[in-house]
């Protein structure tokens, strides 16, 4: 099992990466343009509270991911789930990216007596229980399409607005453990939300049903609690230009972000073809049951989420008193290279198991220091906002690009060939390595 990073949004890792919308809205507390209210006095439980509603989100997101919609595109089609999964995760893929800085902007410019992010969490929660239901009762591939696209959404709204609510509500000097538990948010939600799905087997009402409803819980009482100023001053002027632009860095004027971009999407690229068909192939080739396949998934998760945050701290501090970032990367890459290949040799669920544990160790080094080289390499080192959204786009675009070739590797030697997608993941992360070490602005 590997991490996503994604807010994934559709088949993000379990382990993330510290999300760097989060550092923007940390380091600028607000979006450009946006009249921040002042700030209320943190009442008692709101981190808890926060805290809960990410995990909630979380877990809905993640059981989606890793197991409910592969138990339903299997129901759906047995023979053609992996081509139903690729379609659905790809177009998600593509709203996740248009959606995140979207949701964004419209939370920061809104202005209503219910205040500018209670509006987005009710939403959120609207979305999730709107998909976890459609999700069930589905009977073709359309309608499966539009559960996965309610639950992304739901999921892009709680990420968004969750992170936002730290730099309104909580001082800049007592966010830190906030902050590290939102960054976290994905990979408790994934353990939460397979803990409580697992014991059910194969039985996609209770599956689907008991995260969704804990992500729709917490987001709602998080909304009830929540306490914001009204604004009553008009929003800035919004010019389509910026919009557009947050999509892009010249690369040119700035070849070291260019790389680092470049290298964070091929590494996620390789962390993407595992996580998105991980399911299928534990069903199709590893012959798991689907009443199994659950338990399954959690024990990859558990493994994963243990050994990352065990290294991670260690490589972090290590490469900070070395002050060198490039050397860990690129090991980092290789070990999950590894990992990769290990999982397309692997021969039963045993020697899988053992193969997530390699990548567990990669992804524990690579998170431990690649956002503390990128945020070496910004273009506007004091305007960080819009570019360290550009390093959140690098972490999502992986999942449709790897949905969009997917089925092509597949299919190679008459179809199911996953060892091929695996090694073409694990060619990507090495190649994103390498990459790196062309970076001369940092170390």
């Amino acid at each position: 099992m590997t991490t996503p990073l994604h807010v994934p949004p559709t088949d993000p890792a379990p382990v993330a990466s510290p999300d760097p919308l989060a550092a923007a809205v940390l380091t600028t507390g607000s979006a450009p343009g946006a009249v921040p209210p002042a700030a209320p006095p943190t009442r008692r439980g709101f981190v808890a509270l926060l805290v809960l509603a990410a995990v909630g989100a979380g877990a809905a997101q993640m059981v989606a991911a890793l197991l409910s919609l592969t138990l339903k595109a299997t129901a759906l089609d047995a023979a053609g789930a992996t081509t139903i999964i690729s379609l659905s995760s790809g177009i998600a893929g593509v709203v996740t990216l248009l959606t995140l800085p979207t949701i964004g902007a419209l939370s920061d410019r809104t202005r209503s007596r219910f205040g500018r992010r209670r509006p987005y969490l009710v939403a959120s929660a609207g979305s999730f229980a709107l998909g976890g239901a459609l999700l069930v009762v589905a009977p073709n591939v359309p309608l499966f399409v539009a559960a996965h696209l309610l639950i992304t959404l739901g999921f892009v709204a709680a990420s968004v607005t969750t992170t936002a609510l730290l730099a309104d509500q909580v001082p800049a000097d007592r966010r830190g453990p906030a902050a590290a538990f939102l960054s976290l948010s994905t990979a408790m939600g994934a353990l939460v939300g397979l803990t409580i799905a697992q014991p059910f087997g194969a039985q996609l009402a209770l599956v689907v049903g008991l995260p969704t409803a804990f992500a729709v819980v917490t987001l709602v009482l998080l909304a009830v609690f929540l306490r914001e100023e009204r604004l009553t001053a008009p929003p800035a002027r919004f010019a389509l230009r910026q919009a557009v632009g947050v999509f892009w860095v010249d690369p040119v004027r700035h070849p070291d972000f260019a790389l680092v971009f470049a290298s964070r999407m091929l590494v996620f690229s390789g962390v993407a073809a595992l996580n998105g068909y991980q399911a299928i192939y534990l069903l199709q080739e590893i012959g798991l049951t689907p009443a199994g396949l659950g338990g399954a998934i959690l024990l990859t998760v558990v493994v994963n989420c243990g050994l990352s945050l065990l290294v991670a701290p260690f490589i972090g501090r290590l490469s900070d008193r070395l002050g060198v970032r490039r050397p860990f990367i690129l090991v980092a890459a290789l070990i999950l290279g590894a990992g990769l290949v290990a999982a397309s040799a692997a021969t039963g669920f045993p020697s899988y198991l053992v193969a997530c544990g390699v990548v567990a160790l990669g992804q524990g080094v690579y998170f431990a220091v690649e956002l503390a080289l990128a945020t070496r390499v910004l273009p506007d080192p004091e305007n960080p906002a819009k570019d360290l959204a550009l390093v959140k786009v690098a972490d999502n675009l992986p999942v449709t690009l790897v949905a969009a070739v997917a089925p092509a590797l597949l299919a190679i030697g008459g179809g199911g060939n996953f060892a091929a997608l695996f090694i073409a993941g694990a060619a990507s992360a090495v190649l994103g390595g390498v990459l790196i070490l062309f970076v001369r602005g940092s170390r």
